[in-house]
C-alpha cells in the first residue's frame, strides 16, 4: 500500500468512527434535553412509580409492608427489600417525593453505562469502542425511560452486571467466584436479573469445570438463603417476607403480553443481536454468548407476564451495546465492512428512540398541580383511598391501605385471597374516596375492566358509591386512550366513617 493510500484509508477510518460516536451523542443529547423536566416533575412519569412510593412511605411509618395480605390491607413490596429500604432512607415520608428515587435511578444507569464502557474495551482494546458502548446503550429511548424513573431497574441491573463483570475478568481461576457477592445483592435488589448468575453456570459446566461449578452454584445458593433469613428473620421479622418476594409475585402468562415482547424484541434488538453474534462468531468468548443467550431467552419468557413492559429488556441492550461496539471497533479498519456496520448502528439508532418518552410539559406540571390541590382541598389528611394511582394519593396526604390494585387483584384470581373480602369493604363505605382513570359505566372493553378490576370489585363501586366528578390526568400517566380521573364516594357518609384516617398499623 503506498503512503497517500494508507493517508486515505485513515483519514476514511477516522471519519467512520467519528460518525460512529457522533451519532448516538446526538441521540442522548435529545434525551438529556429533557432530562431535568423528568427529574423535578412531581407526578409519576410511569405506572409503577407511585406504588413503591407509597410503600416507602409506608415503610418509614413502621408499617410492616410485608405483613401477609388482609381484608384490611396490603402492601405488594413485590420488588427486591434493598430497594425499599434505601429508597425509604432518601424520602420525607411526611411530603413524598420522586426525585431522590429518580437521581438513584439514574446514578444506577450511569453505572451501567460505565460498566459497559469497561467491558468494550477490555474485548477490543479501544477507547472508542468504550465510548461507543456507553453511549449506544443510553440512546436507546427505553433504556432512558425507566432509568430516569423512580424505580429499581437500573440500580439492579448495575449491581448484577458488576458482578458479571468481575466473573468474566477472572473467568479462568476460581476469582470466578468473586462475582457471586455482587450477584446476590443485585437479586434482593430487584429479582429481575438472573440471566449473568445463569451464564456463569452454565459456561463452567460447557466448560466441564464440574467443580468450580458446583461451588459457583452453592455460593448463589447460599447467599440466596442468607438475603432469605436475614430479611425473614431479622429485618422484617415477624412478617411474610418469603411470600411477598416468591408467591404474591407469581404473575400468570399472557399472549397478549408475549406478542407484544416479540414485537418489541424484533424491533429494536434483532439488528443488535446479530451484530452481537456475529462478533462471538469471529471473537469467541463463550461466556459472553452463554450471557448473550441467557438473558434474551430469560427476557423473552419474562416478558410474557400479564403487566409486563419493556424493562425485561434492559439487560439485553446493554450485553448488546458491548458487542456491537466491540465489533465495529474492530472493523472500523477495514474500508469494506464498517460502512456496513455503520449503516446497522444507524438503523439501530432510529428505531431505538421508538419507545422514546416525552418530557414532561407546563400543562403536565399544571395538571398535576391541580390534581393535588383538588385532593387535598376535598378530602381530609387521612380519608381511606382505594386507587391505582398510589403515588397522586400518597402525596395528597390521603390513607392508601391497598398500595397495589393489580397484585391484589391477581391474588383472587389466584385463589390467595377471598374475592368477597374487598367487596365487603366497598359495602360497609369503608373508603372515603375511590379514585379510578376509567369509566366504570362506559368502560369499552371487558378485557380491561377485569384486567383492572374483579366483576364483584366494579359492582360493589356501582352499588355503594357513586361518581361526583371526573378531573383531568396528567399527561404522563394516561394509559391508552384515558384522559380523566373518576372521583367516587360513598352513597351515605354516615354510613361509616370512611373520611377519617385510617387505623394505626
Amino acid at each position: 500500500m503506498t503512503p497517500n493510500a494508507a493517508a486515505a484509508g485513515s483519514r476514511k477510518s477516522t471519519l467512520l468512527g467519528a460518525a460512529a460516536l457522533g451519532l448516538p451523542a446526538l441521540f442522548l443529547l435529545l434525551h438529556l434535553w429533557g432530562l431535568p423536566a423528568k427529574l423535578r416533575y412531581p407526578g409519576e412519569l410511569n405506572f409503577v412509580e407511585g406504588m413503591p412510593l407509597a410503600e416507602m412511605v409506608h415503610l418509614r411509618q413502621g408499617v410492616p409492608i410485608y405483613a401477609p395480605v388482609s381484608a384490611e390491607r396490603y402492601d405488594a413490596a413485590n420488588f427486591g427489600p434493598f430497594y425499599y429500604l434505601v429508597g425509604s432512607q432518601l424520602i420525607d415520608p411526611a411530603q413524598p417525593a420522586y426525585l431522590p428515587l429518580r437521581a438513584l435511578s439514574l446514578a444506577g444507569t450511569m453505572a451501567a453505562a460505565l460498566l459497559a464502557a469497561l467491558m468494550a474495551y477490555g474485548l477490543a482494546r479501544s477507547r472508542p469502542a468504550a465510548a461507543l458502548a456507553a453511549l449506544l446503550f443510553l440512546s436507546y429511548g427505553f433504556v432512558i425511560r425507566h432509568g430516569a424513573s423512580a424505580r429499581s431497574d437500573m440500580v439492579a441491573l448495575a449491581i448484577v452486571f458488576a458482578g458479571f463483570a468481575v466473573a468474566h475478568r477472572f473467568r479462568a481461576g476460581r476469582a470466578i467466584l468473586w462475582g457471586v457477592p455482587l450477584m446476590v445483592v443485585g437479586f434482593y435488589y430487584k429479582q429481575q436479573f438472573v440471566a449473568g448468575p445463569v451464564a456463569v453456570f452454565i459456561y463452567l459446566l460447557v466448560e466441564r469445570r464440574f467443580r468450580l461449578a458446583a461451588q459457583f452454584a452453592g455460593l448463589m445458593t447460599a447467599g440466596v438463603l442468607a438475603g432469605f433469613a436475614l430479611c425473614q428473620f431479622v429485618i422484617f421479622r415477624g412478617q411474610a417476607f418469603v411470600h411477598h418476594f416468591v408467591f404474591y409475585n407469581v404473575i400468570p402468562f399472557e399472549v397478549v403480553s408475549l406478542i407484544s415482547g416479540m414485537g418489541f424484541f424484533a424491533l429494536i434488538l434483532f439488528v443488535p443481536l446479530l451484530v452481537s453474534l456475529e462478533y462471538l462468531k469471529n471473537y469467541p468468548d463463550r461466556l459472553f454468548l452463554t450471557y448473550l443467550i441467557s438473558a434474551f431467552l430469560l427476557s423473552l419468557v419474562t416478558v410474557a407476564r400479564a403487566g409486563s413492559d419493556t424493562y425485561y429488556f434492559l439487560e439485553c441492550a446493554l450485553i448488546c451495546s458491548i458487542l456491537f461496539s466491540a465489533l465495529l471497533a474492530r472493523r472500523i479498519s477495514e474500508p469494506g465492512r464498517a460502512p456496513e456496520l455503520l449503516t446497522l448502528l444507524v438503523v439501530t439508532l432510529f428505531v431505538g428512540q421508538w419507545f422514546r418518552t416525552p418530557a414532561p410539559s407546563a400543562r403536565d406540571f399544571q395538571e398535576d398541580s391541580a390534581l393535588q390541590a383538588f385532593l387535598t382541598s376535598r378530602f381530609p389528611r387521612g380519608t381511606r383511598t382505594l386507587s391505582y394511582h398510589s403515588g397522586d394519593v400518597i402525596r395528597a396526604g390521603l390513607a392508601l391501605p391497598f398500595t397495589n390494585l393489580y397484585h391484589y387483584n391477581q391474588l383472587i384470581r389466584n385463589g390467595v385471597v377471598d374475592g368477597q373480602e374487598m367487596p365487603g369493604l366497598i359495602t360497609q363505605r369503608h373508603f372515603g374516596l375511590i379514585l379510578l382513570d376509567f369509566d366504570l359505566h362506559n368502560e369499552p372493553s371487558d378485557y380491561y375492566a377485569e384486567f383492572y378490576l374483579t366483576r364483584a370489585i366494579r359492582d360493589s363501586i356501582c352499588t355503594h358509591y357513586h361518581q361526583v366528578e371526573t378531573i383531568d390526568m396528567p399527561g404522563p400517566e394516561r394509559i391508552r386512550d384515558y384522559a380523566k380521573l373518576y372521583v367516587w364516594v360513598p352513597n351515605s357518609e354516615s354510613a361509616a366513617d370512611s373520611s377519617g384516617p385510617a387505623p394505626a398499623p
